[in-house]
């Protein structure tokens, strides 16, 4: 009977536990095992805090916010800062993120604005004029109309993105829109210059990176779009 020699079974038995432990080490040194945050092709964690550029036609600038854990392993966005440059002008304002490691996706929103006359407020006049015996006329003032409104312009932008990880770096790519609101005068409307409240849409395209994986806390801005009030003095319009 041929013997079997046991040296094989014990060689493939060591060879295999020093592979293994290889494995963990390698593991660990970038982060930790395949499918936990901060390993080497995995997600990252939803508390983070985020840079990104925002390009569109005449119009550029910069958003910086941070998230945190929310529920169904989305990030609620904290507040963030947004610095925009459109058409010569700059707007400061606040913007939002919302991370999720799931679908590797990054929502970032931006308002920003940047005042104007501010607030103003006055009376559209009605003129009555009135013929008299002699051929002369009498000019009368009726208040019809109050007009207050805040004169600025606004910019509120979105933007869905895709986010890629190649640890340690994140980072994230996506496009939206941003609609600018403003005021419109000179329109001749009864009595005076009533303004206008008017907005138009710009595509935006978002690039973006994560800077650390905790989470900051940023600043509000006062950011106020522009805004018409007018309401009826008297019964007789």
């Amino acid at each position: 009977m041929k013997k079997v020699s046991t040296l094989a079974p014990l060689l493939l038995a060591s060879l295999a536990a020093i592979l293994q432990l290889t494995s963990v080490t390698e593991a660990r040194a970038f982060g930790g095992a395949p499918g936990g945050p901060f390993s080497n092709g995995s997600y990252f964690p939803n508390d983070g805090t985020f840079s990104a550029v925002v390009r569109g036609e005449n119009l550029s600038g910069t958003v910086q916010f941070s998230t945190t854990a929310g529920s169904g392993g989305n990030g609620n966005g904290s507040t963030g800062i947004s610095t925009i440059y459109y058409d010569g002008d700059s707007y400061l304002g606040n913007s939002q993120g919302s991370y999720n490691p799931q679908s590797s996706t990054m929502s970032v929103n931006f308002q920003a604005s940047i005042q104007g006359q501010g607030e103003q407020e006055f009376v559209v006049n009605r003129e009555d004029r009135e013929v008299q015996p002699d051929g002369s006329s009498v000019v009368t003032q009726t208040p019809i109309l109050n007009i207050s409104y805040f004169d600025s312009l606004s910019l509120t932008g979105f933007a869905d993105c895709k986010a890629s990880n190649s640890f340690p770096n994140q980072t994230f790519k996506g496009s939206g829109e941003a609609e600018l609101q403003f005021l419109i005068f000179n329109n001749g409307v009864i009595g005076g210059e009533v303004p206008l409240l008017d907005a138009f849409a710009l595509p935006v395209s978002v690039t973006g990176v994560r800077l650390s994986n905790t989470a900051e806390t940023f600043r509000s801005a006062d950011v106020r779009p522009p805004s018409v009030n007018a309401f009826s003095i008297t019964k007789d319009l």
